[in-house]
C-alpha cells in the first residue's frame, strides 16, 4: 500500500528546503518505492490471491464431475483410490485426494493420459460411482497456478515470494509514515478532488486490511528466503530437514519375487492397515509406490491444528505386507517444522479447514485481498495524479503542449510513478503471457512425442520407446546438453512393468547390472527419469535402457543418443 503525503495530519511534515530526512520522510519514500516499481506484478499476484481463496468452489460450480451429494456413509479411501485406478487401467494414479474436509467435493486421483496430459478423474466418495475425469488446469487451478508461480519458468515462486516481502515493508513503512494511525480508523475521507479522496480512502482501507498485509507479509517473506535463497543460493535453512521417505532393501525385494511375480496389495488393505494402527486418524492423501521399491505414503491428520491437507501425519506401508515401515508424525516434529507447515494454511485462509466457518474465513480473506489489490492500483493512481498536478504547475504552456508534455512524463524511461521498473513489470507481463500458453499447452498435450524421440525397439520379449524433452516449459528446447540434465519419458505396456523389477536409463553401455543407471520411476503411462548427462559427449554417444525381472533375467537396448533421422528422431 501507498501513503500520500498531503496535509496535516495525514502527512509528515517535511520542510521547503528539506535539510534533514526525518525518520517518517525516510519511510514514506521507501514505502512509495517499494509500492510503486513492481505495481503491475502485485496487483496480478493480489487479484489472483483473492480470486485463488475461492478456487475450489469456483471449479465445484463449473464442473458437475466434482459435485457429491452427502450421504450418511463414506467408502473406504482405498477402495475408492481401486474403482479408480480399474476404470483407468492403462493410466496410473500418482495422487489421491479424499476429500474428506469438503463432504460436497467428490474424491479424485491425478494421472496422465494417452496423449501427455495431466487430469484428474473424480469418483463419487459415499457410492464409489466414477464420475469422469478434468483437465488438471481448470480455471481454479490455473488462478491458483497464476498466484503462486506466475507461470514463469524457474523464476516465477521467487518473484511471487519477493513481492511478500515487499507487502512486509510496505507496512512497516506505512505504520512509520502514518504517526498514531490509529485516531484514524473512522475518518471520513475528503472529497475535495479524486486525488484527495484517492489518498483518504488508500488511507482508511490500509488500515483495516492491517490483519490480511501482515499475513501476507510474515508468510511470504517467509517462503522468500527458502526460495530463492535456501533453494539457489545454499543459504542455511531455517526449518530442519524433514524425514525423507525410506525405501525397501534389495534383499527384502530378493525374498518377495522368490515364489514368481509379486502382486502388490489393493490399496483398501493398505488403508486398513494404517485405520487399524491409527484409528483417530483422518485420511487425506494417498501416494502410491512409483517403483517397486518404493511404500505407500499415507498423509493424514489426528486432530492438529494449522495443517493442510497435503502435510501432515504421514504413514508409509510396505505395498506387498501391508506392514508400517515408518511413521512420521506431526506431533514429533520441531517447531520450525511446525511452523512451516502452518505458513500455507495461514496464508491461503484454509486454516478453518470445513463446514460454514470454512467459507467465513475464506469470503474474509477474498476481501482482504480485494483491498490488497485496491492500495496497490490506488497508490499508483495517486502517484501519478500528484506527478501530474505538479507538470502542470511548472509548465505554462498550452493545452496541448500540456498533454503531450505530462504523456512524454509517463512514458519516458526515468519518468513517471514506476520510472524505468515500468519496463521491468512489461517484460514480467511478457514472460507471464508465454508462460500460460505453455503451461495451458502442457495441460492437455504434455511432454510425450516431444523433444528427442526414441523410436520403438525390442527390450527382451517387450517394445519399449522413449522420449527427451529439456523440462516442462522448455520442451522446445534442445534436450541433450552436456554436463545437463534431461527429462526421459518412457513408455511400455503394463504386462512388461509387472514382469520388471527394475528398469533403468544411462548413456552409454553399463559396465555391470551393479551400476546400470539412473533408476526409471512413475505410475503406469508416465514412467520418466531426470537424467543427468555427462560433461562430454561423444558424436556416437548412446542412450541405455536395462530392465531386470523379477526372475533375474536382465534385458537390454540402446539408441543413438542425437539424432540420426532413423531411430532417433528430433520432434521440435
Amino acid at each position: 500500500m501507498t501513503i500520500t503525503v498531503d496535509k496535516k495530519p495525514y502527512a509528515p511534515t517535511v520542510s521547503n528546503k528539506k535539510k534533514k530526512l526525518s525518520r517518517q520522510y525516510i519511510a514514506y519514500l521507501i514505502h512509495s518505492f517499494v509500492g510503486l516499481k513492481l505495481t503491475l506484478l502485485l496487483a496480478i499476484v493480489l487479484l489472483t490471491g483473492a480470486l485463488a481463496v475461492f478456487q475450489q468452489e469456483l471449479d465445484w460450480l463449473i464442473y458437475p464431475e466434482m459435485r457429491a451429494e452427502i450421504q450418511e456413509d463414506r467408502l473406504n479411501a482405498g477402495e475408492l483410490l481401486d474403482r479408480l485406478q480399474a476404470a483407468y487401467p492403462n493410466n496410473g494414479m500418482f495422487f489421491f485426494r479424499t476429500s474428506e474436509n469438503y463432504p460436497h467435493l467428490n474424491a479424485y486421483a491425478r494421472f496422465i493420459d494417452d496423449n501427455g496430459g495431466w487430469r484428474h478423474a473424480w469418483i463419487d466418495p459415499y457410492s464409489g460411482e466414477v464420475k469422469g475425469d478434468t483437465v488438471l488446469l481448470s480455471i481454479g487451478q490455473f488462478i491458483g497456478f497464476l498466484h503462486a508461480t506466475l507461470f514463469l519458468p524457474a523464476v516465477g515462486n521467487s518473484v511471487v515470494n519477493a513481492l511478500g516481502l515487499f507487502v512486509l515493508i510496505s507496512l512497516v513503512t506505512g505504520m512509520l509514515t502514518f504517526p498514531k494511525f490509529w485516531r484514524y480508523f473512522f475518518r471520513k475521507p475528503r472529497t475535495g478532488n479524486l486525488r484527495v479522496f484517492l489518498g483518504d480512502l488508500h488511507k482508511l482501507i490500509g488500515l483495516w486490511s492491517l490483519w490480511i498485509v501482515l499475513v501476507i507479509g510474515i508468510t511470504g517473506s517467509w517462503w522468500f528466503y527458502q526460495d530463492p535463497f535456501v533453494k539457489y543460493f545454499g543459504a542455511p535453512s531455517n526449518v530442519e530437514a524433514y524425514e525423507r521417505k525410506p525405501l525397501l532393501s534389495y534383499d527384502d525385494l530378493d525374498s518377495i519375487g522368490e515364489s514368481g511375480t509379486p502382486q502388490m496389495l489393493p490399496v483398501k488393505e493398505i488403508v486398513n492397515r494404517v485405520q487399524s494402527a491409527y484409528p483417530s486418524m483422518q485420511i487425506n492423501i494417498i501416494n502410491p509406490p512409483e517403483h517397486n521399491a518404493d511404500p505407500y505414503e499415507i498423509v493424514g491428520n489426528s486432530g492438529e491444528v494449522l495443517l493442510s491437507e497435503w502435510r501432515g501425519d504421514r504413514i508409509m506401508v510396505h505395498p506387498y505386507s501391508g506392514e508400517i515401515v515408518a511413521a512420521f508424525l506431526a506431533d514429533d516434529l520441531f517447531m520450525t517444522q511446525r511452523t512451516d507447515l502452518a505458513m500455507a494454511p495461514v496464508h491461503y485462509g484454509t486454516w478453518a479447514e470445513r463446514g460454514a466457518w470454512d467459507l467465513v474465513v475464506k469470503a474474509f480473506y477474498f476481501l482482504g485481498g480485494l483491498a490488497m489489490t485496491f492500495l496497490a492500483v490506488s497508490g499508483l493512481l495517486i502517484s501519478y495524479k500528484r506527478s501530474k498536478r505538479a507538470v502542470q504547475k511548472v509548465k505554462k504552456h498550452s493545452a496541448l503542449v500540456q498533454k503531450i508534455s505530462s504523456g512524454w512524463n509517463v512514458l519516458k524511461p526515468w519518468g513517471g510513478p514506476m520510472g524505468v521498473f515500468k519496463y521491468l513489470n512489461f517484460i514480467a507481463l511478457a514472460g507471464i503471457m508465454m508462460g500460460t500458453g505453455i503451461a495451458l499447452t502442457l495441460s492437455s498435450q504434455g511432454t510425450k512425442g516431444s523433444g528427442f524421440v526414441y523410436k520403438e525397439r525390442e527390450l527382451g520379449p517387450w517394445m519399449v520407446s522413449a522420449n527427451a524433452v529439456a523440462g516442462l516449459l522448455e520442451k522446445d528446447l534442445p534436450p541433450i546438453r552436456e554436463g545437463g540434465q534431461t527429462n526421459l519419458n518412457v513408455t511400455l505396456d503394463r504386462a512388461a512393468l509387472n514382469e520388471i523389477k527394475f528398469i533403468y536409463a544411462r548413456v552409454g553401455k553399463p559396465r555391470s547390472l551393479r551400476a546400470p543407471g539412473t533408476l526409471i520411476h512413475g505410475p503406469v503411462g508416465a514412467k520418466h527419469v531426470h537424467l543427468r548427462l555427462p560433461r562430454s559427449l561423444k558424436d556416437d554417444s548412446e542412450l541405455w535402457i536395462t530392465a531386470v525381472t523379477w526372475g533375474g533375467e536382465s534385458y537390454q537396448t540402446s539408441w543413438s543418443l542425437m539424432p540420426d533421422g532413423k531411430e532417433t528422431v528430433d520432434a521440435r
